[in-house]
């Protein structure tokens, strides 16, 4: 956080994840018609790391002794990056013998307008 002036704060924070454990599946086999996952390795993977940076400004628009007044601007995920949220596997279509991993990122950029009041 830092104080600009008496009425503007600005803020950031960094957030930084390894990526989480996952088991995926080695393979697949037909069992009664049906294409079946294998598993051989519980948590033997790991997702790509995850990182955002969250920035934010908050103007003090009226502060007397009985209440204030402010208003908060802010954008999470600043640079944008999609991190991994889930990571889904499927049959390829040019060959249904080889799976395909499919990454799924739920938030690029969030703003957000925030009045806030305190008495």
């Amino acid at each position: 956080m830092y104080e600009l002036t008496p009425r503007w704060q600005l803020s950031a924070t960094w957030v930084f994840n390894t990526g989480d454990a996952a088991t995926f599946p080695s393979g697949t086999y037909d069992f009664e018609g049906k294409r079946v996952p294998y598993y051989t390795e519980r948590n033997g993977y790991r997702f790509p790391s995850y990182h955002r940076l969250d920035l934010g400004a908050t103007f003090i628009a009226r502060k007397t002794k009985r209440y204030e007044s402010s208003w908060n601007f802010s954008v999470y995920n600043t640079y944008g990056r999609q991190n991994v949220y889930a990571i889904s596997f499927a049959a390829k279509d040019d060959n249904p013998e080889q799976n395909e991993a499919t990454q799924i990122a739920l938030f690029r950029w969030i703003p957000s307008a925030t009045w806030n009041f305190k008495f």
